[in-house]
């Protein structure tokens, strides 16, 4: 993975009423609803049912059953900011209605468009800019959805297929080692900077 695991601090909102309650309800066919909270205090609202795909949220729940939470309990993302919140949740809500189909290892193809077929997945990585998939990834990451954090690091990586070593370190924004590290780099690690 790009980045290492991380925990997410989350904060759910324990003082419900039975308004509060009973607003989560849409309508009896699409369940309960539920509010993610950005860092900068945003709320966006999405079904119960899609949020759940973050083990985060599901983690933040009083509740043992999960499946059977009619009131679920807003969380609280502290780590994930307003736009990028923004599009985990638009994520989350198209997977609800089209799940991502699995990204099998040893990858099919080497080309992002050759792994993943569905074309709404295709847009929606790639008309994000570089500094926002980077957050989406470790947005992924911290609220663990799986599906997400596999579709953008797949984008990552194809991205830097090809591409030679200070390439990458440009794309990574990795700060450019000095003449001593990097000539310990080059003795502790020669592979990486054969030509």
């Amino acid at each position: 993975q790009l980045i290492s695991h991380c925990h997410i601090y989350c904060n759910c909102r324990s003082n419900m009423t039975d308004d509060d309650a009973n607003a989560t309800m849409t309508d009896k066919n699409e369940g309960p609803t539920i509010k993610l909270i950005s860092r900068g205090g945003e709320s966006f609202e999405l079904p119960y049912a899609a949020a759940r795909l973050s083990q985060t949220v599901k983690d933040a729940q009083p509740c043992e059953d999960d499946e059977d939470n009619d009131s679920p309990e807003d969380v609280e993302i502290l780590k994930v900011d307003t736009p990028c919140l923004e599009k985990v949740v638009e994520f989350l809500k198209h997977h609800q209605i089209e799940p991502l189909n699995e990204i099998k290892t040893p990858l099919e193809d080497n080309t992002f468009e050759g792994v993943v077929k569905q074309e709404w997945y295709q847009k929606f990585v790639k008309g994000v800019d570089q500094p926002m998939l980077f957050d989406l990834v470790t947005a992924a990451n911290f609220m663990a959805i799986q599906p997400l954090l596999d579709l953008t690091c797949l984008q990552v990586s194809c991205q830097l297929m090809g591409k030679s070593a200070e390439e990458i370190r440009v794309i990574l924004n990795i700060p450019k080692l000095t003449p001593e590290e990097e000539a310990k780099a080059r003795q502790e690690h020669r592979w990486i900077f054969d030509d």
